[in-house]
């Protein structure tokens, strides 16, 4: 069996821990159960690298198939807009999320599960 992921490297600077969490919690959970509900990825997984470097925060997304993948952005974005409910709210948001924590980078990566697992 074929799997599909992409994984967002953050880096939480010291001190934002607690708020970043707060937001986690607050913000982001809400609109990751909306899209979940609404087909957009198929699981969540919060990685914390045992030796962090350039970041210390994975939020690893699986897909059923490379399309669902595909359609991933332009689908957490609407599910994001249902959360928001306005642009503005959207720029606030956003803007309030670059100063808790940076993005690295992303990386899609496919996988193997031969034991049916997944």
């Amino acid at each position: 069996m074929t799997g599909f992921a992409r994984l967002f490297k953050f880096y939480v600077p010291p001190g934002q821990q607690q708020a970043y969490d707060a937001y986690l919690r607050d913000v982001v959970t809400p609109i990751d159960a909306a899209a979940h509900a609404s087909g957009v990825f198929e699981s969540l997984i919060t990685i914390t690298p045992r030796r962090p470097g350039d970041w210390n925060h994975g939020r690893l997304f699986t897909f059923a198939n490379e399309a669902q993948r595909e359609a991933f952005a332009g689908r957490m974005a609407g599910a994001a807009m249902g959360f928001d409910g306005s642009e503005a709210a959207r720029d606030a948001r956003k803007a309030h999320a670059e100063t808790l924590r940076t993005l690295i980078g992303s990386e899609d990566y496919d996988f193997t599960d031969p034991h049916g697992l997944k």
